[in-house]
């Protein structure tokens, strides 16, 4: 070969390689992650698309990145390289939100969340709005469903005032087919309550679906039934059956409910020992207020002392009642224990929809300043001392519909209260 041609042959092969080299494979390198400690490095890897001993070039480098972009868990993912390592930095999002289902025949609690964690490596609890994760959570969600034999369309929404704390939640339902209370097996009724036991059970089958509040509806339900007649230690244990039934037109999920009644007892006496925060005679006064026959006795009385602590700020107070069965004279007496928690103070007061002139004149009657314990009773009795402030105050508050919000913050215990003024309806002349 001469010296030319073999010049030739090396140029020639260089030629080849130069798609070769640029396609190469980096050496194996350590890969890291920083600015997401919540995470653990094999979760991370998971959720990138990583495989073991992975090879990555720039632009597969480039997709995982992308990848984890795309769960919607973070705001920015960037990566540097050098020759001994890999680093991907992670800025969390700060938008995530926890979980809530709707109207899914699933169990929520720990056992359902380690299924999803095992699909979705980066599920803690919490999700974005929007992004990769979301969509795998619904399409689990649908597998989980169709495990049951329930062939189901799952959506996912952002939503507020979920539950009973007003929580905003990604929410999960069930948008096809409808989800229904089913057939309700009742076992324990006397003969007695069988008539009003079935009608309940009736009136109850075929409602709406809650996935978290459906057992605790029918418990309340059952046990306001027997209660109201005296039924004052009646026990209502309520049961989610297997399997759900399924129809063209529905998903009817099953319940059983198993009664103890326990006879019939007369109301005694409701003891609310002596507090520093609140007196007897404050909770009696406003028990006074209520309507005769408006509700339970003892119900009424709960009310009365919820409602004094939070006249006093107790936002936050807990009531238990402990009740004592006297089996000989069938007399129940109870007992109230109350945990009032912290003591809120106000932090302002808005008057939404309110024109300039007339939410002046709102400011200088609102007598609760900024720092002040809240009382949440002098919010109800609010609107009818401005309508009495002057006379374009009164026909400007007879024409519009007043609403108020209480937004509570636990952490801070400040509270930011909201009036709403609403165009009232004209009748028509």
């Amino acid at each position: 070969m001469t010296k030319k041609s073999g010049t030739f042959a090396i140029a020639l092969l260089l030629l080849c390689s130069l798609p070769l080299l640029a396609q190469k494979k980096v050496p194996p390198k350590a890969i890291r992650f920083q600015g997401a400690p919540q995470y653990t490095q094999q979760e991370l890897l998971a959720a990138a698309g990583y495989q073991p001993d992975a090879r990555p070039n720039l632009r597969e480098v480039k997709a995982h990145a992308r990848q984890l972009s795309e769960t919607g868990l973070f705001e920015e993912v960037k990566t540097a390289s050098d020759s001994k390592a890999l680093l991907f930095t992670l800025t969390p999002s700060t938008h995530l939100f926890p979980m809530h289902l709707d109207n899914l025949p699933l169990t929520p609690g720990k056992d359902l969340d380690a299924r999803l964690h095992e699909r979705s490596p980066l599920y803690h609890g919490l999700l974005p709005a929007s992004g990769a994760m979301l969509d795998a959570i619904c399409r689990t969600f649908e597998e989980m469903l169709a495990a049951k034999s329930i062939r189901a369309s799952v959506k996912a929404a952002l939503t507020s005032d979920l539950g009973p704390q007003k929580l905003t939640a990604i929410n999960f339902t069930v948008v096809a087919p409808p989800v229904h209370i089913g057939r309700i097996q009742l076992a324990g009724i006397s003969p007695a309550m069988q008539a009003k036991a079935n009608l309940l059970a009736s009136g109850q089958t075929g409602n709406d679906f809650d996935t978290e509040n459906t057992a605790i509806g029918l418990h309340h339900a059952f046990e306001d039934l027997y209660q109201d007649l005296g039924y004052a230690a009646v026990q209502v244990d309520v049961a989610q059956t297997d399997p759900p039934i399924l129809s063209a037109q529905s998903v009817d999920i099953p319940y059983a409910v198993t009664i103890k009644e326990g006879g019939i007892f007369k109301l005694g006496t409701i003891d609310f020992p002596p507090s520093p925060l609140v007196a007897r005679a404050e909770v009696e006064k406003i028990l006074s207020k209520y309507p005769a026959g408006s509700g339970r006795p003892l119900d009424l009385f709960r009310l009365a002392v919820r409602d004094a602590f939070h006249a006093h700020g107790y936002l936050d107070c807990s009531i238990v009642s402990h009740p004592a069965f006297n089996e000989a004279t069938h007399i129940v007496n109870y007992s109230l224990e109350t945990a009032p928690g912290p003591q809120y103070r106000l932090a302002s007061v808005n008057f939404d929809g309110a024109p300039d002139a007339m939410a002046a004149k709102l400011k200088l009657v609102w007598k609760m300043a900024p720092g002040d314990v809240f009382d949440e009773s002098y919010l109800s009795n609010f609107a009818a001392l401005a309508q009495k402030k002057d006379k374009p105050m009164t026909k400007w508050m007879q024409s519009v519909i007043t609403t108020y919000d209480v937004k509570a913050d636990p952490a801070t215990q400040q509270v930011i209260c909201i009036f709403h003024f609403a165009k009232a309806a004209q009748t028509p002349r």
